[in-house]
């Protein structure tokens, strides 16, 4: 919002609270297909139930506001905390459920907990609606073009720089089937998911997180 750049990719979250700040560019995306593996709603053994209690990590509430939607369907009486963790053990020990997000979440795939679903799979399924978790922005009024102005390539998996401490606690294997299922694009079915979903937002949006 300084102005210091031209475009910037923000969670989709962060766009719709500031729509009337911000326009949407056509240009990269972050989207699950049918899956996302980074977004897990995770026990220490339990199976879920109605009135859950659920920690979330303050790093995000994208996932928490599509989970908040998925357990409207499913287990209704449940809640969202927030926790000042983002690990699977140091939620775990707070609740009994945790969503945890990103490589907190790939790390999960090597230890014993459970995984109670994929938060993308399930609210695409239940929703018939594209999990989109952020988006390319350009201030309004700004002279920058709604079209990004360059092609947008994401390199193969193999030739990212991953940092070590993701590459110590996450087989190659993991990493390359969440490359696989993660895309950047933006054509037309997601620009139309995008309004789906600012209207879900706007629906629900004061009681995501609930005491």
């Amino acid at each position: 919002m300084s102005g210091k750049v031209d475009y910037a990719m923000v969670s989709i979250v962060d766009y719709f609270r500031n729509a009337d700040a911000l326009d949407l560019v056509r240009g990269p995306t972050i989207t699950g297909l049918g899956h996302s593996m980074s977004n897990l709603l995770i026990s220490k053994g339990d199976d879920p139930r109605d009135g859950m209690k659920i920690g979330i990590t303050s790093q995000t509430e994208t996932t928490a506001f599509f989970l908040r939607l998925i357990l409207d369907k499913t287990f209704p009486n449940s809640r969202l905390v927030r926790s000042k963790y983002s690990d699977a053990a140091s939620m775990l020990k707070e609740n009994d459920f945790a969503l945890v997000i990103g490589d907190m979440a790939l790390s999960v795939f090597s230890t014993s907990f459970r995984i109670i679903f994929d938060v993308t799979h399930m609210f695409s399924r239940l929703y018939n609606i594209y999990s989109i978790y952020a988006v390319t922005v350009k201030k309004k009024g700004s002279d920058s073009s709604n079209i990004f102005p360059v092609d947008f390539k994401v390199t193969p998996w193999e030739k990212k720089k991953i940092s070590a401490s993701i590459r110590d606690n996450v087989p190659s294997g993991i990493l390359q089937r969440y490359y696989e299922v993660i895309s950047y694009d933006y054509d037309s079915i997601i620009h139309e998911h995008i309004g789906k979903l600012e209207k879900l937002y706007f629906m629900n949006s004061g009681r995501i997180f609930e005491s």
